[in-house]
This record gives C-alpha cells, sequence and structure tokens, in this order.
C-alpha cells in the first residue's frame, strides 16, 4: 500500500502539471467517440475522484480529532502532538491505529488497564468507525451517488483494489450508475407533424 501511495503520488505530479492540457484533450477525445453524452460520464468521474480526495482528507481530520479526544481523556500526553501523527497516518492504508494502539499498550504497562481498554474500544469503534461512515458521506456530497452507493463503493474497493480502491470503488459505480440513469431515462415522444397545407388549394 506505501509503494502504491508513493507510485500515485509520483504520477499524480505529472497530472497536475500538464492536468489543465491533458482535461482539454482528453473532453476532445470523448466529445470525438460519444459526444455530450461521453462529457457529461467525464464529469461525473471527474467529479467523483474529487469527492474521493475531500472525503479523505476530511476523514483523516475526523480521525485525528477523535484520537486526539480519546488521548486525552485516558491520560496520554503529547496529545497534540500524536493528534498530527494520527492525521498524517489517516492519510495512508496503515491508518490510525499505528497510534491509538501503541498508546494503549503504554497504557497497560503503566498499570492503567483499565483506560487501556477504553482505549483500544475507542479506537476500534470510534476512530475506526468514523472511516466506514464520514468517508462515504464526505464523497455522497460531492457527487451524485446515493450514501449507500458509496458505502459500498469504498468498501468493496478497498477489500477488492486496496487503498487504490477508495478511489476506484466510487468512481465506477459512479460512471455505472450514471450510464444506468441515463439509459432508464424516458425521452418524451415527439410531437406528431401536422400535414402541410397544400400551395395549389
Amino acid at each position: 500500500g506505501t509503494l502504491q501511495l508513493a507510485f500515485a503520488l509520483f504520477i499524480a505530479f505529472f497530472f497536475y502539471r500538464d492536468g489543465i492540457d491533458g482535461a482539454k484533450g482528453l473532453q476532445n477525445v470523448a466529445h470525438r467517440l460519444g459526444g455530450e453524452r461521453a462529457i457529461r460520464l467525464l464529469n461525473v468521474v471527474g467529479a467523483t475522484i474529487k469527492s474521493v480526495v475531500y472525503g479523505t482528507i476530511g476523514t483523516a481530520i475526523a480521525q485525528s480529532a477523535l484520537t486526539s479526544l480519546g488521548l486525552w481523556l485516558a491520560g496520554v500526553p503529547g496529545v497534540l502532538l500524536l493528534g498530527f501523527i494520527t492525521f498524517l497516518m489517516a492519510l495512508t492504508p496503515i491508518g490510525a491505529p499505528l497510534v491509538w494502539f501503541p498508546a494503549a499498550i503504554w497504557l497497560f504497562y503503566a498499570n492503567a488497564t483499565g483506560w487501556a481498554v477504553f482505549l483500544v474500544l475507542w479506537g476500534i469503534f470510534v476512530v475506526g468507525g468514523a472511516d466506514n461512515i464520514i468517508r462515504p458521506y464526505f464523497i455522497s456530497r460531492g457527487s451524485d451517488l446515493p450514501f449507500v452507493l458509496v458505502f459500498l463503493g469504498v468498501l468493496g474497493g478497498t477489500l477488492a483494489f486496496g487503498f487504490l480502491g477508495l478511489f476506484l470503488g466510487p468512481t465506477l459505480l459512479a460512471t455505472g450508475y450514471e450510464i444506468v440513469r441515463d439509459w432508464a431515462q424516458v425521452e418524451p415522444p415527439s410531437a406528431p407533424t401536422e400535414p402541410q397545407p397544400n400551395a395549389g388549394g
């Protein structure tokens, strides 16, 4: 997962540098191949990818805040530093457990077993649950997908493709959803043409 993230960042640099020209060229190609429908699907893909990025950052902020709150309640020192480290870890496939789990072990060896158990339960159910709820919520706010489809896209994409599945799952679902909705749309019947009056009459 770390290698995939590093490779994705390396490729993203070139996409960012030449992104405007590449987007214009991609829109021209899509318009030649599929017309306005292809442009609309391309816009759906772009909006979904942006939503996934915003969802990832928003989830990292939420997990950082929740982890910091749990550490503060348990009396762990250096809450601000550990909260910042949690934010960085939440952006990677490793996640927040690399922060709160060692803190729970430290509490256990400091004879604070109750707080250690509390921190483990807090990390699993509260911090871990935020990843499965807040991320799909942010993504659904930025894309035209129902919340349940975003949730299934994030979960299924992660299980199937790992870290890149966070982007592939919702994007593929959004594209397929837009195609099905476009095909299911009933076009209004065309109005009957009135007979033209006879010029000789």
